[in-house]
């Protein structure tokens, strides 16, 4: 075992014993991190100076990384950073010298039902089956991709969710009929999404958020959608809940969050619709 391997794995094992990180967030970090260590093709942190560092952020922008994802990025790899470093371990990257990017305010996607059901007529399986259960359930991608079969119990599914957190959320009977469906074609017994292109994944382990990622913004750009991101339909969710009535206490509930602040910056339901409004009213 290479020695960064193992500086990366007692850094992980400092973040789930004595950090008590939730599974969605520790699995995010070993995701960032794992991709550092394969692109940068270092042996040990000791070897890790400013230009290769700089040299991988370049890399992930060429990729099409935004600059606000860099920054989250940033974080995983300068949080493995500096548990060493405190460690007594000699690393010559100089952090005050590492590029961060000024995050910008965006206009956050929804996606209306009747764009959904569009665009999960141009998704290939399993695609087309995770879209429409995030859609129907408001899940994060990083939550989809760990489920399992014994998280599914007909229409309820429960996971540990954000900050570690136990959830449940529900989806409708046919997606129910169409998730046993395919799990009965695949003999899928353990991760739901161990099938790839058509053929199960090594050990029938699931893919990466970033491959899922990959995955949904195809489906999303044959349909004729540019600029997908996975987060979009968690709000797509929300903001379908609010065009249908629900309350935002209730969207509250059933997105999972702490405070209805958070909700209110998910909610689009009055978007495109102000000219009316003005006219209603006025």
């Amino acid at each position: 075992m290479e020695k960064i391997t193992k500086q990366a794995n007692a850094y992980y094992d400092y973040c789930e014993r004595i950090r008590r990180m939730s599974p969605v967030t520790l699995a995010s970090k070993k995701n960032t991190i794992a991709r550092f260590v394969k692109e940068t093709k270092l042996a040990s942190l000791e070897q890790l100076d400013n230009a290769t560092y700089n040299a991988w952020v370049a890399d992930e922008l060429a990729r099409g990384i935004a600059p606000q994802s860099m920054n989250i990025y940033n974080s995983a790899v300068l949080a493995l950073v500096r548990f060493h470093r405190d460690g007594g371990l000699a690393i010559p990257l100089n952090l005050n010298a590492v590029p961060h990017f000024k995050s910008t305010r965006t206009m956050r996607k929804f996606y209306t039902a009747a764009e959904i059901h569009q665009i999960i007529r141009y998704a290939a399986e399993p695609e087309n089956l995770m879209i429409e259960i995030m859609f129907e359930t408001g899940m994060r991608i990083a939550e989809l991709v760990r489920l399992r079969t014994d998280n599914i119990d007909n229409t309820k599914i429960t996971f540990i969710g954000k900050g570690g957190k136990l959830r449940e959320v529900y989806i409708r009977k046919e997606t129910e009929a169409k998730l046993q469906e395919y799990c009965r074609k695949y003999n899928i017994d353990g991760h739901i999404w161990c099938v790839v292109d058509g053929a199960k994944t090594q050990n029938c382990e699931p893919p990466t958020v970033n491959t899922m990622r990959t995955k949904l913004r195809q489906a999303f750009e044959r349909a004729g959608f540019s600029g997908f991101y996975p987060h979009a339909l968690r709000h797509s969710f929300a903001t379908d809940l609010q065009l249908k009535g629900a309350t935002v206490p209730e969207i509250k509930e059933m997105l999972g969050h702490e405070n209805i602040a958070t909700t209110e910056r998910y909610l689009h339901g009055f978007d495109n619709q102000l000219e009316a409004l003005f006219r209603k009213y006025r």
